[in-house]
């Protein structure tokens, strides 16, 4: 049998979660220099953050390393400024809100991320009861990409948006990543404009094609929340908001063309200073 078929009969993929009996065999792997091992205490979480085709690779030496993020629970809800992408350094998230609806992790990009060999997959098993569901791995692997890939927005438009944040942000409270994601076009994307000038953008909320046609409320409060994060950004001094071409859409009908024209929303774009 080929290394990564064992590896894959075994249940490791992107998502699992090191079960507390390997941790030893990891120690080692998971040090920073001049630094004694991490402790990864039982309620933690040791997910694997690496893609699954890496992960079940046939052969060792094709991919002889795998990622692993460290992440710790935390009490109460997701905070704010850590949720739903809006800090490229640091992640609250729901690991799995079906087998685990009131846990909460955080993790911090870089401190609490680990590269393990992957031959120490061959000889254990992922833990039974935890595994991060798929809406969580991709929200973990989308984070990883929004550090390398997000937009470069002016630094004039992101200083004007940074005075009404977290009026935004409460817009956007009720609204789920996971049904619909918020897009943004800025006509001077690349121009720092003066005092006195103003920035034009349009903005879409591209709904989840089943929750269009079949949840009426589900659609309901993205149209609300809709309103008021653009009624907030309206408000913004030297921000106006083009609501011809604003709109609540369902994802069949958005364009390829659209996305190139669009930036995903995120408030780690606001964050490159803090």
């Amino acid at each position: 049998m080929a290394f990564g078929d064992d590896v894959a009969q075994r249940g490791w993929q992107t998502g699992s979660v090191v079960p507390v009996a390997m941790l030893p065999a990891l120690s080692q792997h998971l040090t920073r220099p001049g630094q004694q091992p991490t402790q990864v205490a039982e309620a933690d979480w040791l997910a694997v953050v690496s893609q699954t085709c890496d992960v079940q690779a046939k052969r060792l030496e094709s991919e002889p390393l795998i990622e692993v993020l460290h992440c710790r629970p935390l009490a109460g809800k997701p905070r704010k400024q850590y949720r739903d992408l809006q800090s490229t350094r640091q992640l609250d998230f729901r690991p799995n809100r079906a087998a685990h609806p009131n846990v909460v992790l955080t993790a911090q990009a870089i401190a609490d991320r680990y590269v393990v060999p992957r031959e120490l997959l061959a000889a254990n098993d992922p833990d039974a009861g935890r595994v991060l569901d798929l809406a969580a791995s991709r929200k973990v692997l989308a984070w990883y990409a929004l550090r390398a890939g997000r937009p470069s927005w002016p630094n004039s438009f992101c200083d004007r948006l940074r005075t009404v944040q977290d009026a935004l942000t409460a817009a956007l409270d009720d609204l789920s990543d996971e049904i619909a994601e918020v897009r943004v076009g800025i006509a001077e994307k690349e121009q720092e404009l003066e005092p006195g000038q103003h920035y034009h953008v349009a903005v879409s909320f591209v709904v989840d094609e089943e929750v269009w046609n079949s949840d009426v409320e589900g659609r309901k409060a993205i149209n609300a929340a809709f309103a008021k994060f653009v009624a907030e950004l309206n408000a913004c001094d030297g921000v106006e908001v083009d609501e011809d071409l604003s709109e609540v859409v369902p994802g069949n009908e958005f364009s390829w063309q659209e996305t190139k024209q669009t930036d995903l929303w995120d408030f780690a774009n606001l964050s490159h200073r803090d």
